[in-house]
């Protein structure tokens, strides 16, 4: 069962207020879903919110939403947690699985596979009255992203921490923006939180992961290159970047 300690806060929780707090992600009377996906980052976001629950100011409540995409994934570790911690779990049954690896349809499954995903949050969510998706996005997730959209589409940006769906009046969050994957990773394992190991066919064989490797070795040259990067994502310099008019 989940309790606080008091090393908690500057080990990590002090970092996922301030990222509540600079995006305005959670307000009194929200009803937050963690979106688990049975990896890492999800499960250690479920634990953190529901330690900021325990102790915040803020009312509000959690959910657990699996989509189940197919994989034949064992999740009894992820259901035992949730009991155990009074945690509702909601599991949607989904054929993604089966649609993103047709190779007649689709060249790019991981893409896909991500749309699919997150419009099934979105539509279990809207479908339940849950106002807030939360993501277990880390810093590193952050900096892959801009960096694939700049080498491989020609586009500057990221993700947002703080994304509101108009037409299903539901925001996605995304708490862990200010973690490193491998804080997140180390903890999960002092915590002995439950892990379930991926069973997707090109797990770590994606562009996502070459843009990892390029992190790690852009941080074997200049050490505060990723925290560089996080920082400039809110120090902008509008006026030298080119706008065609």
């Amino acid at each position: 069962m989940i309790k606080f300690k008091k090393e908690y806060n500057p080990l990590f929780l002090k970092y996922i207020r301030r990222s509540i707090d600079d995006y305005n992600m959670i307000s009194s009377g929200d009803t937050v879903a963690v979106g688990l996906s049975g990896g890492k980052d999800s499960i250690f976001l479920l634990f953190a919110l529901k330690l900021i629950q325990m102790t915040a100011i803020k009312n509000f409540k959690i959910v657990g939403i699996h989509i189940d995409l197919g994989f034949n994934m064992d999740i009894h570790p992820l259901k035992d947690f949730c009991q155990k911690n009074s945690i509702p779990l909601i599991i949607e049954k989904t054929d993604i699985a089966e649609v993103v690896f047709d190779e007649r349809k689709e060249k790019k499954p991981c893409s896909l596979c991500s749309k699919l995903r997150k419009g099934a949050l979105v539509r279990v969510s809207s479908a339940n009255n849950i106002n807030k998706i939360a993501l277990g996005h880390n810093s590193d997730d952050v900096i892959e992203t801009l960096l694939m959209n700049v080498l491989m589409v020609g586009k500057l940006g990221t993700f947002h921490p703080n994304i509101h769906h108009k037409d299903k009046n539901i925001n996605i969050i995304r708490p862990l923006i200010y973690l490193r994957e491998d804080l997140i990773e180390n903890l999960t394992t002092r915590f002995e939180l439950p892990v379930i190991k991926s069973t997707c066919p090109v797990d770590k064989k994606t562009t996502r992961e070459d843009m990892k490797n390029l992190l790690y070795s852009l941080e074997k040259i200049y050490p505060d290159s990723a925290r560089n990067i996080i920082t400039s994502l809110s120090n902008v310099d509008f006026k030298n970047l080119w706008n065609q008019r």
